[in-house]
């Protein structure tokens, strides 16, 4: 079964990035974007992994490494100095007139990890995660649903995420703060297509 899931979380700069005491982001402004695939672990479970091609107004420097030094940085998930995790599981719903194919993807965590060396990361297992870096915010995924009109090859996939602990990282000489950044969470918007996928999220505002 091919579906994707919730990813997350961005960031927002105002102005340069010089400036460290980032204002979370306005509500429904769009923070993120992402990339990525869910890779089934079984018939009902899958874990995703994403990186961003976009985190509020970071430059490219700020999220992928060059192939070598004063080299641009490269675009894709080898490079990628954030990265989300997240496991998950569905389950199968009755399907209406205009879909074919419901899932409901429970309530779960994310971590989004951080490394300024992403070409050391080890991705032959994915349940041992010791080299994927250093876990630098931690979300509850809220519960949500997958609908496909092709048996689930393809998809859409909407969920909100709350966040659950940060902490500061410095890359390229600056320090920041997720939790400063998205305080109330992030509502993320996603389509699938097999195993790939790829989305947007927003911010939200207070009281979810």
């Amino acid at each position: 079964m091919k579906f994707t899931t919730v990813v997350l979380l961005g960031i927002l700069l105002p102005g340069s990035f010089a400036t460290l005491n980032a204002q979370p982001a306005g509500t429904s402004q769009v923070v993120l974007a992402m990339t990525g695939e869910s890779v089934m672990t079984s018939d009902t479970t899958a874990v995703c992994i994403t990186y961003y091609q976009l985190i509020g107004d970071l430059p490219l420097r700020y999220l992928f490494a060059p192939s070598m030094l004063f080299a641009q940085p490269i675009v894709d998930r080898a490079h990628a100095y954030f990265i989300w995790v997240s496991d998950f599981s569905m389950q199968t719903l009755p399907a209406n007139k205009d879909s074919n194919f419901f899932a409901l993807i429970p309530e779960g965590e994310g971590t989004i990890y951080f490394s300024d060396r992403p070409d050391l990361r080890d991705w032959s297992n994915l349940t041992e995660r010791s080299t994927w870096g250093q876990p630098v915010a931690k979300f509850v995924r809220k519960a949500g649903i997958f609908q496909s009109a092709d048996g689930g090859v393809t998809g859409t996939f909407i969920s909100s995420t709350t966040m659950v602990s940060s902490q500061p990282v410095s890359i390229n000489g600056k320090t920041f703060d997720f939790k400063d950044l998205v305080p109330h969470g992030m509502t993320c918007y996603e389509t699938c297509l097999a195993e790939s996928e790829a989305g947007t999220c927003v911010a939200i505002g207070g009281g979810l």
